[in-house]
């Protein structure tokens, strides 16, 4: 009996090996260069690529141009550590900051800077006998100054492991990616960094497959700045048929003001980035410049500052290739072309772009924002003094905060609606996420900038360094990956066992679903508490109306 439990075990050993060779075989794949290999992440069954590149290194006579055609590489490159992060400010989160603590605390998770930055990560579970799986593209965000592919939040493991494969694309930042001088014109000028957001479509429109992916079945995600790439992609005509759903976080939204598009001409980009790099580099040719170690770009606070004013911060360019007057216009009938749409915001996304607990405001500083930025008319009709009261310098900036998110959940509602109503082929989904992650200061920084993404990627883990997450952390992890799993399998994140989750249309007045403190539902009604903090969302419903010029 012992005997042959004994051999039992050996061949069920046998059998564990031969299964894991088999995998690991499997984790050599072909692609557009050569071959890589992966490596098994933390959930059985899914394996990660790291480092894989898209375009060739943009580098030297590469620099500001657009991306290039992927390098080739003998044997197998063994796709084992996190790529390099495209070159930023090495102090943009700098140690003891609220981002630094969240995401940067272990330097040997922290890639290094280099122009050398063109790559993907990806997540994918292993290939279905039969069919393909769909698809999901992820931007970071950081202003489009910093951040990188490879944060921990971005850990994909548990999302992709409900049966798709994600990918998070890297893509050129601040000067880098959106310089536009004189003599760029013909190369892409000014969205170099959106040129590179197309690439990493381009790509997996063509290598996915080996992966076991769908290239038919892809859908574009981001927040913050790559919520905005997102919107860009959305109003590229070089990105159309590479996807077919998009997911903005903490998004700008797609309105723009009445003949006041989100993007300023090519030539009034040149022509500020022209001055200041007169200013700076005087009689350097763009041959010179593309000589310069990067380095000599970030040495000097002052000069980045004038650099990033007329690169990064100007955004992408309307050039008459990359972007058109008409195609950035996402509000015209139509314009989603059948892309089904997920987009929202968070509770809480001033407080930890914009300061600490302990900052304060002076209460007529914020009257007196509040009062030109809304208009006499509405300050006074909706009483902005009583919806957002304040006695305090520090009850001033918190309510300034509170009003700033406030406006923002209104804007994503109206978008959500507008873009229902004029886009009948496509579907519409809002929300807005309301639970505080545990610890650091809870209380003041509650539904934070970026805090969703811990959710959506599912990628809590009970590990050093990150939060010490709650039963519920975990369940409402499941739930929000389930959803956008959902969403990217086939446009509709609804499911089984999850929460009814309404598309938002005018009829319904932008339902959207809610991922509260402790539940999670839809809703078309104020998330506030008290009778009089209900008329905040009416305020902002009627300023996004009047600012937008769209009528009832």
């Amino acid at each position: 009996m012992k005997l042959y439990t004994m051999s039992l075990v050996v061949a069920l050993a046998g059998l564990i090996v031969s299964s894991a060779a088999a995998q690991n075989s499997d984790s050599t794949i072909s692609v557009e260069g050569g071959n890589i290999r992966g490596v098994p992440t933390d959930v059985a069954g899914v394996t990660v690529y790291k480092a894989v590149p898209f375009a060739a290194p943009p580098v030297g006579a590469n620099r500001w141009k657009a991306p290039q055609p992927v390098l080739s590489w003998p044997g197998v490159r063994e796709s084992t550590a996190w790529p390099n992060r495209c070159y930023q400010l090495a102090s943009a989160n700098p140690p003891g900051t609220f981002y630094f603590n969240e995401y940067y605390w272990d330097p040997s998770k922290d890639p290094k800077d280099s122009e050398d930055c063109l790559y993907l990560n990806i997540w994918a579970p292993v290939k279905p006998a039969s069919g393909s799986l769909p698809v999901m593209v992820y931007y970071h965000g950081g202003g489009n100054r910093h951040g990188n592919i490879s944060e921990v939040e971005f850990n994909a493991a548990k999302l992709a492991d409900k049966g798709i494969i994600v990918v998070s694309a890297a893509y050129r930042l601040n000067i880098m990616g959106f310089l536009a001088l004189p003599g760029m014109k013909d190369e892409g000028a000014g969205n170099f960094a959106v040129l590179d957001t197309v690439e990493a479509l381009k790509w997996v429109k063509k290598n996915i497959g080996a992966f076991g992916g769908d290239p038919g079945s892809v859908t574009i995600a981001g927040q913050s700045a790559g919520s905005r790439n997102v919107r860009t992609l959305l109003s590229t005509p070089l990105a159309k048929g590479l996807f077919r759903r998009a997911i903005m976080h903490s998004s700008p939204t797609v309105m723009a003001q009445p003949g006041k598009p989100n993007y300023v001409t090519l030539e009034n980009k040149m022509a500020a980035a022209g001055a200041v790099f007169q200013k700076y580099f005087p009689g350097k040719t763009l041959d010179d410049l593309r000589q310069l170690p990067a380095a000599e770009f970030y040495k000097d606070q002052a000069k980045i500052d004038d650099m990033y004013a007329v690169t990064s911060n100007i955004y992408a360019a309307i050039d008459g290739n990359v972007l058109t007057t008409d195609s950035v216009d996402l509000l015209k009938e139509g314009a989603l072309n059948g892309v089904d749409v997920i987009v929202g915001t968070v509770a809480d996304e001033r407080t930890a772009l914009d300061g600490t607990p302990d900052k304060v405001m002076e209460v007529p500083a914020f009257h007196a924002y509040w009062k030109q930025l809304l208009g006499e008319e509405l300050y006074a009709r909706y009483s902005f003094e009583k919806l957002y009261p304040a006695s305090t310098p520090l009850d001033a900036y918190r309510q300034h905060l509170k009003a700033q998110a406030d406006l923002l959940l209104e804007q994503n509602r109206v978008a959500g609606s507008l873009l229902s109503a004029k886009n009948p082929g496509s579907k519409v989904y809002v929300f807005y996420f309301d639970h505080p992650p545990p610890g650091r200061d809870r209380e003041f920084y509650g539904a934070w900038h970026s805090s969703d993404l811990w959710y959506t990627f599912n990628s809590l883990r009970n590990e050093p360094g990150q939060r010490q997450w709650s039963p519920y952390d975990f369940e409402l992890a499941e739930q929000a990956s389930s959803m956008w799993a959902n969403f990217v399998k086939t446009g509709d994140p609804n499911g089984e066992a999850l929460p009814a989750w309404p598309r938002s249309t005018r009829s319904n007045n932008g339902t959207y679903l809610s991922f509260g403190e402790t539940s999670t539902g839809a809703t078309n009604g104020s998330p506030y508490f008290g009778t009089t903090a209900e008329r905040r969302n009416a305020l902002f419903h009627d300023y996004q109306m009047k600012f937008y010029g769209v009528a009832e």
